[in-house]
């Protein structure tokens, strides 16, 4: 199977931890990065990397200042934008480690205590400093909404109205004193624009997101490449990568397309990114810089969620229980009274429909990366928005799971296995139905997805510890299988 622009940057991630600590700065500066490994960790849980994410919080909190702050890689100085990072991670992880709370409180204490008290303006550093670009003066201030974004979400999940307040008031200073939508500003790096905008998104002001996007819009060349200011030739892999999730949330998919066309090609053997690629590039161009690798995971989220969004309508909310797929199932998986089903990848969830109407005493739950998918899953089913790298449920959560036509878009195939085979429990069965990589072109497919050799998959399966067998079904109106789809069943001891 080929290696996924995820697959890659996991790699990428791996090698580039330091023990017990956090990610790396970059390629030449191999020391733990604390705002960036704030932020990493929601990614980090996206891609099922959960042990490494609490590595990242643990380490955040033994070097956390005394006041609640946070400084830069060497420790020195407080800033507001890296705590609010790590107030971004912390929260993400917050309900799987509860201890951190007080560490929490403590970097949004902070946060607030450092601040204008009259306009809610976060710290900055002294002119001329850390944020000074030389001749294009200093970085818009505007990015600290990226830090505000985080401390919302801390305002929602522990309900505390000071949050609440203090972002509201802050967010007027910044959309009061600062541009927050022309690209064409000449110390508007496509990243530090895209922080901006990505904020505005979450901070509920899509209409500004979508003005500073056109804004981008209007410089982004035939090949999906976007330059690192609206001036230069050159490109920041960074900012095209967050630009191109902002315009996924915002539906532009065809503009985030090309871009993520042209990162792929940017993305480097390691699995990891140059900071800037082109001529007279000059944003980190000789490192590998550990925020492109993040960004470039969290684009790929985005791409196939969206995907799955924008066809919703080619997909059908039932199945014909003759279809040779259900067939499949219903023999496999045995009687379901009384038993916990997950159908993961579930669409529009045609399969647990029929296997919740067959056995209404199962209790099933669907889960997709598709908001607008589970939007069409019948009442009565539990819904769950995740992918097949993070099952957010515990080790053997159900006696049965099946991933029908899913598992191809899971771009980091051995994780996904590994998930779907955890929250098996013993004695219980995954049934899994996808396509023969034998019959690639037979249909058409998105850039993302992989078909599987049927000895492969049934490989993958009994490294997880599963009993497997597999065989070719038929299909649609095919009586007889015709080599297309193979089903895997896999049983845990």
């Amino acid at each position: 199977m080929p290696i996924s622009m995820i697959e890659k940057a996991t790699q990428w991630i791996l090698a580039n931890t330091v023990p017990d600590k956090g990610i790396i700065v970059h390629s030449r500066q191999r020391v733990p990065y604390p705002e960036v490994s704030g932020y990493y960790i929601p990614t980090l849980l996206s891609i099922g990397r959960t042990d490494l994410a609490k590595q990242y919080a643990r380490w955040l909190t033994k070097i956390q200042h005394a006041d609640g702050s946070f400084g830069g890689p060497t420790g020195t100085g407080c800033y507001a934008f890296d705590t609010g990072q790590i107030i971004r991670g912390w929260v993400s992880i917050l309900d799987q480690m509860p201890d951190l709370l007080p560490h929490l409180r403590g970097a949004c204490d902070w946060l607030i205590r450092s601040a204008d008290p009259a306009t809610g303006r976060l710290l900055v550093p002294p002119p001329g400093t850390d944020w000074s670009l030389g001749a294009r003066g200093e970085v818009n201030e505007a990015i600290h909404l990226y830090a505000l974004a985080p401390l919302q979400s801390v305002a929602r999940k522990i309900a505390d109205r000071t949050y609440a307040k203090f972002v509201d008031k802050s967010l007027g200073y910044y959309l009061n004193r600062t541009d927050v939508t022309d690209f064409t500003r000449r110390n508007h790096l496509s990243h530090f624009f895209a922080y901006i905008q990505d904020a505005l998104l979450d901070l509920g002001r899509i209409d500004l997101a979508k003005k500073g996007m056109a804004s981008v819009a209007a410089h982004q060349r035939p090949n999906g490449a976007v330059p690192g200011y609206s001036d230069v030739s050159w490109v920041c892999s960074t900012g095209l990568a967050q630009l191109a999730i902002v315009w996924y949330r915002i539906g532009e998919t065809a503009r985030a397309e090309a871009a993520m066309g042209f990162l792929a090609k940017l993305q480097n053997p390691s699995g990891g990114f140059m900071g800037s690629y082109g001529i007279g590039a000059d944003y980190f161009p000789a490192a590998e810089i550990a925020w492109a690798v993040k960004y470039c995971i969290d684009a790929t989220h985005l791409q196939i969620a969206r995907h799955f969004d924008d066809t919703v309508g080619e997909y059908s909310n039932s199945i014909d229980p003759s279809d040779g797929r259900v067939r499949a199932v219903l023999t496999h998986l045995g009687t379901l009274k009384g038993k916990r089903l997950l159908d993961a990848g579930c669409g529009k969830g045609r399969y647990a429909a029929l296997l919740k109407r067959t056995y209404p005493e199962c209790a099933t739950t669907a889960m997709d990366i598709s908001q607008k998918m589970l939007g069409c899953v019948p009442a009565g089913i539990e819904r769950v928005q995740s992918s097949l790298l993070n099952i957010p449920m515990p080790d053997s959560s159900y006696d049965a799971v099946i991933c029908i036509e899913a598992l191809e878009h899971a771009v980091e195939i051995p994780k996904a296995v590994s998930e779907l085979s955890r929250v098996l429990a013993p004695g219980g069965k995954l049934v899994i139905i996808d396509k023969n990589k034998d019959r690639l072109g037979q249909l058409a497919m998105p850039s993302w997805e992989k078909w599987f050799g049927k000895t492969e998959l049934a490989d993958l399966l009994r490294s997880e510890g599963l009993k497997v067998s597999s065989e070719f079904i038929a299909y649609d109106r095919h009586a007889e299988p015709d080599g297309l789809f193979i089903c895997w069943t896999g049983t845990k001891p």
